[in-house]
């Protein structure tokens, strides 16, 4: 499965900032895992930038700890 995280904007939309970021469970879904509707064209990053001091879901990143407990990368 390869996650993703998906920019959530505020009322300034993509001209202003992201407002928090969801986890997706596939590339370019436009629901994060909590169920939120995310825009088609929003900003996306790698799943590894989760952690890094990035404002995510609370409940995405709750359910993607229950899916991925860490990173694959750091535990070759």
């Amino acid at each position: 499965m390869t996650h993703q995280l998906r920019a959530e904007y505020g009322p300034a939309g993509r001209s202003g900032e992201v407002r928090r970021w969801h986890i997706v469970r596939t590339a370019g879904a436009t629901e994060g895992m909590c169920g939120a509707k995310i825009e088609s064209d929003a900003e996306s990053r790698p799943e590894t930038d989760w952690g890094t001091g990035l404002r995510t879901c609370q409940q995405c990143g709750s359910l993607y700890l229950h899916e991925v407990p860490f990173h694959r990368a750091e535990h070759g």
